[in-house]
């Protein structure tokens, strides 16, 4: 035994004639349409707008990566990067200088800079006072304070700078 059931959608009640007086006339079917044809209109529109929203944000930040910013940075041979009184007695700090982090080493009043990042694999060295040399953490490539290499596994020394103290204000400019 099968269930038979004659469903029939309000909206199209009125166009297949039956159940309506006014459909005979046609101008209620005319009607019909029209809503249809502003619902279908409509929802395209939304639907397409929403592909459109999705395509962009993903879009977006995909060719933000492949295009590289443009460098607005200005290169400076010298810079003043803090007060003297920033690099403790026996000890260091790591400045920004242009592009590069800088190493600046007070060996009891003596100033000397070189890169802060080690030539092997780019990591950040520092100063070890009881021996009296550059160390980098990683691998351990050791420097002397001047950036000249003394063992390890790094295939250049550390890029040099020069220091200088003006007043109370650290001076850091290309060697």
């Amino acid at each position: 035994m099968a269930l038979q059931t004659n469903f029939k959608s309000p909206s199209r009640m009125g166009t297949l004639g039956e159940g309506s007086s006014a459909s005979s006339s046609g101008g209620a079917g005319q009607e019909s349409k029209s809503v249809d044809f502003e619902r279908r209109s409509f929802l395209g529109k939304v639907v397409g707008g929403v592909g459109a929203a999705v395509a962009i944000s993903t879009l977006f930040p995909i060719v933000k990566y492949i295009i590289p910013p443009s460098s607005s940075l200005k290169e400076a041979n010298e810079l003043v990067v803090g007060k003297a009184s920033d690099v403790p007695q026996k000890g260091f700090k790591i400045f920004q200088f242009n592009k590069d982090k800088v190493l600046v080493i007070n060996d009891n009043g003596k100033l000397t800079a070189c890169s802060a990042v080690c030539t092997h694999l780019g990591c950040l060295v520092h100063w070890e006072s009881a021996a009296g040399q550059i160390a980098c953490p990683c691998h351990g490539a050791k420097y002397k304070q001047t950036g000249e290499i003394i063992s390890g596994p790094q295939p250049q020394a550390l890029k040099s700078f020069k220091v200088k103290v003006d007043g109370e204000n650290l001076v850091i400019s290309k060697a």
